[in-house]
């Protein structure tokens, strides 16, 4: 029964431990880790509104295809977008989801003084034309 504790608790330190430090070397070996040539630092809430969507949806492209990066952005979606050249300021927060075999969804908060309020929400939708 002690050994089955311990396993449980290594178990659980591992996954915290995975949490507190993300390995993100292996985005930097890959060609498709940057959003752009240049860096992207969003500053305003216009600019947010204007140039993060395209970006947003670029992740969620690629998180279609490309099972790591989709672990990745799931976790750590904020260091992912600073890997690949992409800055906001500290009260923006960003959530990817993805529940089941629905598709990814990622949705953009700012922190006021009253909590958060939702700035953007992203699906990928796919149509097919003849």
């Amino acid at each position: 029964m002690i050994s089955s504790i311990r396993n449980i608790s290594k178990n659980i330190l591992r996954r915290f431990k995975s949490r507190l430090s993300p390995d993100l070397g292996y985005l930097r070996e890959q060609d498709l880790s940057r959003f752009s040539d240049q860096d992207i630092i969003l500053d305003t809430d216009d600019e947010i509104r204007k140039y993060l969507p395209d970006v947003l949806g670029q992740a969620l492209a690629r998180a279609w295809v490309d099972q790591r990066f989709m672990d990745a952005f799931i976790h750590f979606p904020v260091e992912i977008l600073e890997h690949g050249g992409v800055y906001l300021p500290e009260r923006i927060t960003v959530e990817f989801s993805k529940e089941g075999m629905a598709r990814p969804k990622v949705t953009v908060f700012e922190r006021t003084q009253r909590g958060q309020k939702k700035i953007l929400d992203l699906k990928l939708i796919m149509v097919a034309e003849e």
